[in-house]
């Protein structure tokens, strides 16, 4: 029984290691390319003059 506990744990950690990506890059990253800051989404912002709120 305490063979199969280890044994267990032993499974857990490894996998744990290769998911957090100790042995190499991790699978929730492979093939994923990072978009750069020109890609995304130009559109949402849009520059305009400041405008004041103040009247005086």
């Amino acid at each position: 029984m305490r063979f199969l506990f280890i044994v267990v744990l032993l499974a857990n950690v490894a996998v744990l290691g290769f998911g957090q990506g100790f042995f190499g890059t991790p699978p929730s990253e492979r093939g994923r390319e990072p978009r750069m800051l020109s890609e995304r989404n130009q559109n949402a912002i849009q520059l305009e003059a400041p405008q004041s709120k103040v009247k005086g």
